[in-house]
């Protein structure tokens, strides 16, 4: 099973990934998670992608796609893998695409935690609080994420809908437990 999970930036996809993977038996490719891995094993991946993280870059997407790419071949043999944070724009959606149908697979759903934007604000304003993250401090920064978010991503979602990828529209804006129960209805 090969699910995707999208949201804007303090939508939930962390908190929901984790009762998914649980429940489900899936591989989480977080591809922050998987990038500072190939950071810390001094891979020639993570080399590459230092490079442009010590400059406060985000890495290109053929290098974060070659690293997504070798998280597939790697683990493609468990239950299956739910993404987060990959694709983020169109041509990653194609190569994401390409690769699993490439391999004989397919993505069986897309999940689009959908939460307006002044929810996220306030949410940004008490992970600031709780967790002491400075890049959720600046109403503006986030702001800036989460009109990227759309730009981007959104495309992204209507892409992979319009190629025939189930796409499930959730409500992140309640409690934790009713969206992870709307989430666990769907991939039932």
């Amino acid at each position: 099973m090969y699910i995707i999970i999208f949201g804007p930036p303090l939508a939930g996809k962390g908190t929901q990934s984790k009762r998914i993977i649980k429940d489900f038996g899936l591989t989480h490719l977080s591809t922050g998670d998987v990038l500072r891995a190939e950071k810390s094993q001094k891979t020639e991946l993570g080399i590459k992608a230092s490079e442009y993280s010590s400059k406060g870059l985000l890495a290109p997407d053929d290098l974060v796609a070659e690293i997504v790419e070798k998280f597939y071949h790697n683990n493609k043999s468990n239950k299956g893998i739910l993404f987060d944070g990959y694709p983020r724009n169109i041509d990653q959606a194609k190569h994401l695409m390409n690769v699993i149908e490439g391999d004989g697979g397919k993505i069986d759903k897309v999940i689009f935690l959908k939460v307006p934007k002044e929810e996220l604000l306030k949410r940004a304003i008490k992970r600031a609080e709780d967790e002491n993250r400075n890049d959720d401090r600046d109403s503006e920064i986030v702001i800036t994420r989460i009109n990227e978010f759309g730009n981007s991503t959104v495309p992204a979602i209507n892409f992979m809908r319009d190629s025939g990828i189930e796409t499930i529209e959730i409500d992140g804006n309640k409690s934790i437990d009713d969206i992870y129960e709307s989430i666990k209805s769907e991939l039932k």
